[in-house]
């Protein structure tokens, strides 16, 4: 079995996968994260984990939200890594 992911891993993968257009639009037009449990199952991390992971992606400018609300992809990408 693979060690699980770290924090800073995650947050890359769900980078690349936002600008791969994976995540789509909610009704209002807005693209949003799936929820903190569904990536901790998916990423089979600790929802703490997750936590930290999007606070990096709200810091590199991939995601906006405030605590107790979903999490949202920003409007304006940074550039696509590597």
């Amino acid at each position: 079995m693979p060690p699980p992911m770290v924090y800073y891993e995650i947050a890359d993968d769900l980078a690349r996968r936002i600008h791969g257009g994976e995540f789509p639009p909610d009704p209002k037009g807005r693209r949003r994260l799936p929820s903190y449990p569904a990536l901790a199952t998916e990423y089979e991390v600790s929802r703490s984990t997750i936590a930290r992971a999007i606070d990096k992606l709200k810091g590199d400018g991939y995601a906006v939200g405030r605590p107790g609300e979903a999490v949202y992809i920003a409007d304006h990408l940074p550039p696509k890594k590597g």
